[in-house]
């Protein structure tokens, strides 16, 4: 019985220290999926620097709109009062007819940069948010070429207010 026991005693030690073993052997390592690589954010610097370039050229503008056009207003109503010549007419006219151009010209330097930026994929969305500066633009040139020139300087502050918030969105 001695024999038994002894073998009984030790088939439950080796079922005892088997398990824990076999437990181990069992486990299978954990496979963590590898972390997925950051998209690299676009280096925008250059395109960024161009609106920033827009964005000047429309505030010099309208720091000397603003003055031009109060000399309208005068000699708007040196000319409905009489007390204006032919030739000073005539250069108010033209003087007017130079602003429409200039506001034109902005336009114009804003709807190339918005067209450059079209031309690439990743600008898509910066490309969009510009079309609504060069609305604003377009809408400021058609207010001037009308004569409505305090209309169309607000509509030029709006359009540097739309060219910011295309440089914000770019960062």
């Amino acid at each position: 019985m001695r024999r038994f026991s002894t073998l009984t005693f030790t088939l439950l030690l080796l079922t005892v220290c088997a398990f824990p073993l076999a437990s181990i052997a069992q486990k299978k390592p954990v496979r963590r999926a590898p972390a997925p690589k950051p998209t690299p954010t676009p280096d925008l610097k250059v395109e960024a620097g161009q609106v920033a370039e827009q964005i000047k050229n429309f505030s010099k503008f309208i720091y000397i709109y603003g003055k031009v056009i109060n000399g309208f207003a005068v000699a708007d109503e040196q000319a409905r009062e009489g007390k204006m010549t032919p030739a000073a007419a005539t250069k108010n006219r033209e003087s007017k007819e130079a602003l429409v151009g200039s506001v034109r010209n902005l336009k114009v330097g804003l709807d190339n940069l918005t067209r450059s930026l079209q031309s690439n994929p990743r600008m898509q969305v910066y490309a969009l948010k510009l079309t609504f500066a060069v609305d604003s633009a377009r809408d400021a040139e058609q207010l001037a070429a009308a004569g409505r020139f305090d209309d169309a300087g607000k509509l030029l502050v709006t359009t540097i207010e739309r060219l910011t918030d295309t440089l914000t969105a770019m960062k």
